[in-house]
């Protein structure tokens, strides 16, 4: 269902290339990349009371990945770089959860997540680390963070990272349950890690 899983890979293939194995300078490169199915992406929250969390589904994720990027002197950018995630592809456990975490989302209205990755840089890293700039849709509202991640290679390339989030800076409301006493943080992030393979 999902063609363009390209964010977070392109992390692994500018810092594999530019930052840890000291590629040469690029022009414009295009690369191809597949997922693990060891591979997972999940949004993680809490209520007052408990936490909850909603796995994606990533066998979905069936077809080879081309990415297109730039190096320069810093950092290496991406253009069209994106990847979609429908909502409905999340999985929080249970069917009521499921549909609170649509009816946050507004799915019926704006049924998908996108995240495009913008930059990464090259600045030497620290215990395998490095940051990305990454512009994130939801619910029609756009936002630009920056995210750290390492890379690690064990046989496979292995890329892991967190993006914390406020609901509130998309215009979303949190739900409440049981008359307003379980009521859901606005602060939730999106962890990911990704096992890189060649095709």
């Amino acid at each position: 269902m999902i063609k363009t899983f390209s964010f977070i890979i392109l992390f692994f293939i500018g810092a594999v290339q530019s930052t840890f194995f000291n590629a040469e300078r690029l022009a414009s490169k295009e690369s191809v990349v597949v997922l693990s199915s060891e591979s997972y992406l999940k949004i993680k929250g809490k209520t007052n009371v408990s936490t909850f969390e909603c796995q994606f589904d990533m066998t979905t994720i069936s077809e080879a990945i081309r990415i297109h990027y730039k190096d320069y002197n810093q950092s290496i950018k991406f253009t069209d770089t994106k990847l979609i995630l429908p909502n409905v592809e999340f999985n929080c456990g249970g069917k009521a959860i499921n549909k609170d975490f649509n009816k946050l989302l507004n799915t019926e209205e704006y049924p998908e997540i996108t995240l495009k990755l913008k930059e990464i840089s090259k600045v030497k890293p620290q215990n395998n680390t490095t940051t990305a700039t990454i512009e994130i849709t939801i619910s029609n509202i756009v936002k630009s963070y920056t995210v750290p991640i390492s890379i690690t290679n064990d046989h496979n390339l292995h890329v892991n990272g967190v993006m914390p989030l406020d609901i509130n800076d998309f215009n979303l409301t949190a739900p409440t349950k049981m008359l307003g006493m379980v009521k859901v943080s606005p602060k939730i992030e999106i962890q990911f890690s990704l096992k890189i393979l060649e095709p």
